[in-house]
């Protein structure tokens, strides 16, 4: 095989390798995607500036750190993996600015390899987001701040890992020339199944299940006979559980367009590259979307709300909130000295129904700790028992 002076393969220089012309279709769909990646890059590091921040003046705000806010914590991972791919696809500006797309070099490997990065970290974080709020739902418990570092590293490390092995298997010129942008060659497609689209489908699909399974979960209880929820809580149940879904289903409307085209072309039905630029736009916008959401139901992603009927005496707020009372359940007398008290000493059989109060203050809400705006809802319960 003829090289050049750099050992780079002359054929790499050709078509499907690389694109030595680019028309004025493919050069259109490309400044678009370039453009939202822009958009993407801008939203998604103005709302990390403004987390960050938070993070850092939290005693100004909070009673406790932001940072041990779990659920705020795995979104700041999400938006910190979009703002990678929109690095990633950025460096479409440089092919638009060439009208052609040579590889491999420094431009293309970088391209592929934010891109690879930034797609299968959202991903796992999409999956991580899903399966932390149904552990905190079904289980009514907070993972220790230490097993949910570890969790979060893990993430970030399975990720790194997962692209990390592309140019070491695939070698030093695996990104090359994949579609309208560099990601990993035509060649090596068992890499692109190992490394990129089976985990991609896994989260896809495996979020779905895991928030129907979460979703059946408060649908049995809502229907409960022994834990009534009233209409606040249940309120605020729909809104958490349709903030907390909505990032899946953006994930996959967003993504499954891509992984499809490209599962396509492994089955020698290769899409055009005006499905690409398509499929490419809708992937790149999503850091703004993610932002966008995250702006929008914030406030529902109280996952305190959830767990109103199951607290138990003494809970404490959870880290990341603002100043406030505890919310936790106050321990009545027992059943029998309080029927006693009022002459019911002699009753063979009880039916006791409970109404608790909740107070909760708003997690991200920008207003100070003299002014703050809270919430009350009202769980009720009801529990019958017979002396024999």
């Amino acid at each position: 095989m003829s090289t050049n002076s750099d050992g780079i393969p002359l054929s790499y220089y050709e078509v499907p390798y690389s694109l030595p012309s680019m028309d004025d279709h493919t050069y259109r769909g490309l400044l678009a995607i370039s453009t939202l990646a822009t958009v993407s890059l801008v939203f998604t590091s103005s709302l990390l500036s403004f987390i960050t921040w938070r993070m850092i003046t939290w005693k100004s705000h909070y009673s406790s750190p932001v940072g041990r806010n779990q659920p705020i914590v795995l979104i700041y991972q999400l938006i910190l993996a979009d703002l990678i791919q929109s690095l990633g696809f950025l460096i479409s500006f440089h092919w638009v600015g060439e009208r052609q797309i040579i590889g491999p070099n420094s431009s293309c490997f970088a391209q592929g390899w934010l891109i690879q990065l930034g797609d299968v970290a959202s991903a796992f974080f999409v999956l991580a987001i899903a399966i932390h709020t149904t552990y905190q739902v079904t289980l009514s418990k907070r993972l220790s701040h230490k097993a949910f570092l570890c969790c979060v590293l893990g993430c970030w490390g399975l990720s790194l890992g997962l692209t990390s092995l592309a140019p070491i298997i695939g070698g030093r010129f695996v990104f090359q020339r994949a579609g309208v942008w560099c990601w990993i060659q035509v060649d090596e497609e068992g890499l692109r199944l190992s490394l990129h689209y089976i985990w991609i489908f896994i989260v896809e699909f495996g979020s779905i299940l895991i928030y129907a399974i979460c979703f059946y979960y408060l649908y049995r209880l809502r229907h409960s006979e022994t834990v009534r929820i009233t209409g606040r809580n249940a309120e605020s149940l729909r809104k958490a559980r349709t903030a907390m879904l909505a990032y899946a289903i953006i994930y996959t409307i967003l993504s499954l367009p891509l992984a499809a085209g490209r599962m396509a072309s492994m089955s020698n039905n290769q899409p055009s590259d005006e499905y690409y630029l398509i499929a490419g736009a809708l992937f790149t916008s999503s850091g703004w979307v993610d932002t966008v959401l995250y702006t929008i139901t914030r406030r529902s992603l109280l996952f305190d709300e959830l767990n109103v009927y199951s607290r138990r005496p003494g809970t404490n707020r959870g880290p990341g909130t603002r100043h406030g009372q505890d919310t936790g359940f106050q321990r009545q007398s027992s059943t029998e000295s309080i029927l006693a008290s009022n002459g019911f000493g002699g009753i063979v059989g009880i039916k006791m129904e409970r109404t608790v109060k909740v107070e909760l203050a708003d997690v991200e809400s920008g207003i100070g700790s003299e002014g703050r705006m809270s919430r009350e809802y009202y769980a009720t319960a009801t529990a019958g028992a017979i002396k024999s």
